[in-house]
């Protein structure tokens, strides 16, 4: 294996371990997607995350520069992005862009080191569905096998929609998505609407 190749397995690594202070708190932090007024606000930070991304100066690390404290605050980002309505994502490459990464790589680094947090967060919730004692409803595991190549398919293409974007200093303009939806869903449930209707 290259050097260059151990060194981003190194650093991947690295930006995962933040991740298991969060599971002695995953419930607590799962139970803030039940108030709709904080999701939204936290929604409008990820407006502020994402519109700063861009005007951030372009960083030239790579997997051979980047050092371990860049990888773990990227991987501190990544923790803190479990909080509902905190894009992963943009939280990940722009701490990348904080640190000094270049920008194609900081793209690149923030999908790698979601591999092994989803397939993590994947095991976890097969085994609170099984230690539940539920399992697969007949006939349900070729859609649940469909869904999962359909959400690979979509996030590839999405993985390069976010690469041209940040390469050409757009990025922040999802911002403006999360600043309106944001501040409308905070409206709402300030003001007592629901979708749901009244017993």
């Amino acid at each position: 294996m290259p050097p260059a190749a151990r060194r981003l397995i190194l650093l991947i690594i690295v930006a995962t371990l933040p991740l298991f202070l969060v599971l002695p708190i995953k419930d607590y932090v799962e139970q803030i997607g039940n108030y709709p007024a904080a999701v939204s606000c936290i929604l409008l930070l990820t407006g502020a995350v994402l519109f700063l991304s861009d005007r951030m100066a372009h960083g030239h690390k790579t997997a051979r520069s980047a050092t371990l404290k860049d990888a773990l605050l990227i991987g501190v980002a990544q923790s803190v992005a479990t909080l509902p309505g905190l894009s992963r994502s943009g939280s990940t490459i722009a701490a990348g862009m904080a640190c000094g990464l270049d920008r194609k790589f900081a793209v690149r680094f923030s999908f790698l080191m979601s591999l092994p947090a989803v397939f993590g967060a994947t095991l976890l919730e097969v085994k609170d569905t099984l230690s539940a004692g539920a399992g697969i409803p007949d006939g349900m595991l070729p859609k649940y096998l469909l869904g999962m190549v359909i959400a690979g398919v979509v996030g590839y293409f999405s993985i390069g929609l976010v690469n041209l974007l940040t390469a050409k200093g757009k990025f922040g303009a999802f911002a403006y998505y999360c600043w309106g939806a944001g501040a409308l869903f905070l409206v709402l449930s300030l003001t007592g609407f629901t979708l749901v209707p009244a017993a």
